[in-house]
């Protein structure tokens, strides 16, 4: 098992309907806006903003509605 910084989508059921991996990178502009650990992970789980979702959109394929409620950035174990 491997730790991922994420973004999640979910649906109106509350459901998780997609994710999407984030590249090391994100970290350091993540930092002012999301409790990052020392090792660079991202803490619980955030809503995405709007000066969340402009740091995160280029690795996501499809646009963020921050309005949504439905975004959230966080981190999780993953198999490799």
């Amino acid at each position: 098992m491997v730790v991922v910084n994420m973004v999640e989508k979910f649906g109106a059921d509350g459901l998780l309907e997609r994710s999407w991996d984030l590249p090391p990178e994100v970290v350091g502009p993540l930092r002012a806006h999301v409790d990052v650990t020392p090792e660079g992970w991202v803490m619980d789980m955030w809503p995405l903003t709007v000066e969340i979702a402009v740091i995160v959109q280029p690795w996501i394929d499809e646009p963020i509605d921050v309005g949504s409620n439905a975004w959230f950035v966080s981190s999780g174990q993953v198999a490799v």
